[in-house]
């Protein structure tokens, strides 16, 4: 078994090479005439069955009995049935990673009005990369809810790493959130207030998403405190269609507290018709603020009630509300 994995090792590396010359050029209908030939199209078709059985043994060697121009068309069309095929498996994704890692033997020049282009003749090196990759992420991401879903997933290690790798695991993390039990929800939220690494996220993706979630007050009050963000707008927007759901009002009340997303959060609760209890008795208190007083009356004036606003300030005997509702009654309706 190890002398066969080992013939294999040494298939695919010596696949992978090319004699140190400089790319010779073709041309787009060389291109064509040899994709389209006969002797290739049997070949794509025969090792087409090899590369769905992961016999990369008997591909490579089959390959390795063409010449190259043929043998690189070969390949292309093998990778692009790769990416119209989907599911990998190790063998697979070893190969393709073996083709992406090629240096391309030719080139091919396109020309234009006042311009030469020179490129490489078959992209598949790039094609298969981006087939290596998503396996990969499909891999973590499987990892990682296996991980959570027993306890043993520590945020801070696994979003760790520079900041494409941190962009790359939080994007994973957010399509399989939906995936996870409540418990493992439950376990992950938890790890917020215990693991002060997590304070330094780069960004809200994560938290806005497990707030959203879990519907847990600590997570929205964390996610409140921090610099405001896409992922933060969005989770303030998502709450604004679910109100008046008790726990969105909730909510949007607490998210006044964030200086970028107050002047949101007041209107989507004051647009509310009719207006929640516990909204306005909320709103009504913040009358009184020094900094939000004259932002809440100039809303609530905007959007018809004013009525209830020169009501206030009748009954009003705190200077402050005064001032603030006498300037909101002045503003033209």
């Amino acid at each position: 078994m190890m002398r066969q994995t080992w013939g294999l090792m040494l298939l695919l590396f010596a696949g992978s090479l090319h004699p140190a010359v400089a790319a010779q050029e073709v041309s787009q209908q060389q291109l064509a005439q040899v994709a389209a030939s006969a002797r290739v199209q049997d070949r794509v078709t025969a090792l087409t069955k090899l590369y769905n059985r992961s016999d990369f043994r008997a591909l490579e060697f089959n390959l390795s009995q063409l010449p190259l121009l043929q043998q690189e068309a070969v390949r292309g069309q093998l990778v692009a049935h790769a990416m119209a095929h989907g599911a990998l498996d190790q063998a697979k994704a070893d190969w393709l990673q073996a083709q992406a890692e090629r240096k391309q033997a030719f080139t091919v020049v396109e020309q234009g009005d006042g311009y030469q282009i020179t490129q490489s003749a078959f992209h598949y090196p790039a094609q298969a990369r981006g087939l290596v990759r998503q396996w990969q992420e499909t891999q973590l991401g499987q990892q990682m809810v296996a991980q959570a879903e027993v306890g043993e997933l520590v945020l801070s290690r696994w979003l760790a790493g520079d900041l494409h790798t941190q962009q790359t695991r939080r994007d994973l993390f957010l399509q399989h959130l939906p995936q996870l039990s409540a418990q493992a929800v439950a376990n992950l939220v938890a790890q917020f207030a215990a693991d002060s690494q997590l304070m330094w996220l780069p960004d809200n993706g994560v938290i806005a998403h497990l707030a959203a979630v879990s519907g847990d007050p600590g997570m929205y009050h964390l996610l409140w405190r921090r610099r405001t963000d896409r992922y933060s707008q969005a989770e303030l927007n998502r709450l604004a269609s679910q109100a008046p759901e008790p726990t969105a009002v909730t909510q949007l009340m607490a998210a006044t507290m964030n200086p970028s997303l107050k002047p949101l959060a007041y209107k989507a609760l004051i647009t509310l018709k009719p207006l929640p209890a516990e909204a306005r008795a909320f709103l009504t208190q913040k009358l009184d603020e020094v900094d939000d007083g004259h932002l809440v009356a100039s809303e609530l004036a905007r959007h018809g009630y004013r009525q209830w606003l020169a009501q206030l300030a009748e009954d009003s005997r705190n200077p402050l509300r005064k001032k603030h509702l006498q300037a909101a009654l002045a503003l033209e309706p």
